[in-house]
């Protein structure tokens, strides 16, 4: 049997040598855990709920996917036949959440382990000493590369319990009515009720809730920030509040002040947008994201086609019709940017010389549309870049032919996994809330990546 470290990929082929397998969950300790497994499409999105399995729906609709209890207390097993999914599933990811006001800390031991015909094959274990405040996890995850199933240690924890998990997959979760129990109960269940088209359920977290849940230096900030919404700027007051909610959830983000860079897509493909006013409101949310972050209170900004520029940073003083109005708007950086097509890879190498040689942790907040300039050479920059504290969080806004932004899990080489992605097929795909929750987890963990790895003085 191999014992998995974090972060560690295997081949299924070469491990498990069958598609057919199962996944066991094992938890141990005075908690009650409810699993579930997510079927995500290739943007890692949960656009098929039939392929969400949890304690009231414990079958995919051509059996290829089931859960049952294990043959002790506190285990779960999901069968899978990794041949018989249909194409658009191209992830299965293993989460447990905690119920409850208790949290991961509590845990004694947790495991999730691949079985073949009775024999453990591979095994990635965690202990409660590895968690804080966080209350769910994404234990492991399944996912297609080149023709094979790949298997990764995944360990990422959320402070937000099974409701952040599901809005983090794009989904919106309603307050638990209580189910009739089930005829088999153990310790370890999977229970939520779910309405993908519904708003969530119950009342939204109050100002005090919000401020217990975060350190005393971001709630003077958001108090300074508070203060300051007012007039014409009091549309900023409900992005805040998302933000500031959602990093309750996640206060890890919020450990180290973080740098925030925005590097907007201003390709000719992206007027219709821009005219629209679609990605102004981006902008708005990136700039109540970065001075959520961060006490400077300015958000780097860059734009790039063919060429890239660094313009003026985003403040309150001008965030109000930037895209309109600075340095000519956005008219004028596609013409002085040659608009006919995008190079990212030249943005990011520009970002870097200024950027890279900072000590400190960099968050690159990157907007495209798709249709990608070269997969490879983002592929070398971000195996080159993992050695340095800068965080790639590329938004995909209404566009397609994504490529190795689809797939950046499974780029291996590199130091430290420093680039998600997050597809939004329509603006209103997310609520702010989860939007600034799925930015957040992805920065916390990445962040005690770095802390881990002794990468940040």
């Amino acid at each position: 049997m191999l014992d998995l470290q974090r972060g560690q990929k295997i081949s299924i082929q070469t491990v498990c040598r069958t598609w057919t397998l199962e996944v066991e969950l094992r938890h141990q300790g005075p908690l009650a855990v409810d699993v579930s497994c997510f079927g995500l499409d290739s943007a890692g999105r949960l656009s098929d709920e039939r392929y969400f399995l949890f304690y009231n729906q414990r079958r995919s609709p051509e059996g290829a996917m089931a859960l049952s209890e294990g043959a002790s207390g506190g285990t779960a097993r999901f069968q899978v036949d990794l041949a018989a999914l249909p194409d658009h599933i191209q992830r299965l990811s293993f989460t447990a959440a905690i119920d409850g006001g208790r949290t991961l800390r509590e845990l004694e031991q947790g495991s999730i382990g691949l079985w073949v015909r009775g024999e453990e094959m591979a095994r990635y274990a965690y202990a409660g000493n590895e968690f804080s405040g966080e209350r769910a996890i994404v234990a492991g995850e399944l996912y297609r590369k080149n023709g094979d199933w790949k298997f990764s240690a995944v360990g990422r924890g959320f402070n937000g319990g099974l409701r952040a998990l599901v809005e983090s997959f794009g989904g919106v979760v309603s307050d638990p009515v209580p189910p009739p129990p089930p005829p088999v109960r153990t310790a370890v269940s999977a229970r939520t009720t779910r309405q993908p088209a519904a708003p969530a359920g119950g009342p939204p977290p109050s100002v005090g809730d919000i401020l217990r849940s975060l350190p005393p230096h971001v709630c003077t900030r958001m108090e300074g920030l508070a203060r300051r919404c007012q007039g014409d700027l009091d549309f900023l007051a409900p992005l805040y509040k998302a933000s500031f909610a959602a990093l309750a959830q996640v206060p890890r983000a919020a450990e180290r002040d973080l740098q925030t860079v925005l590097c907007a897509d201003a390709s000719g493909s992206m007027f219709d947008l821009y005219r629209g006013g679609r990605v102004q409101q981006m902008f708005d949310k990136f700039f109540a994201l970065s001075s959520t972050l961060s006490d400077s209170g300015a958000l780097d900004c860059w734009a790039f086609a063919a060429k890239s520029r660094q313009l003026e940073p985003v403040t309150l003083d001008n965030i109000r019709d930037y895209t309109f109005s600075q340095a000519g708007g956005y008219e004028r950086w596609m013409s002085m940017l040659n608009y006919q097509y995008n190079n990212e890879p030249e943005a990011m190498r520009d970002i870097m010389m200024i950027y890279g040689g900072l000590r400190r942790p960099i968050l690159v907040l990157f907007l495209t549309d798709g249709r990608l300039q070269s997969d490879w050479e983002i592929e070398e920059i971000l195996i080159k870049t993992s050695r340095f504290p800068v965080f790639w969080q590329f938004i995909g806004l209404y566009g397609e032919e994504y490529g190795v932004l689809n797939h950046l899990d499974e780029i291996d080489g590199r130091h430290t996994q420093n680039a998600a992605f997050l597809k939004m097929e329509d603006f209103d795909d997310f609520m702010d809330s989860g939007f600034y929750r799925t930015i957040f987890a992805n920065t916390a963990a990445w962040l005690e990546e770095l802390d881990r790895k002794q990468m940040l003085p």
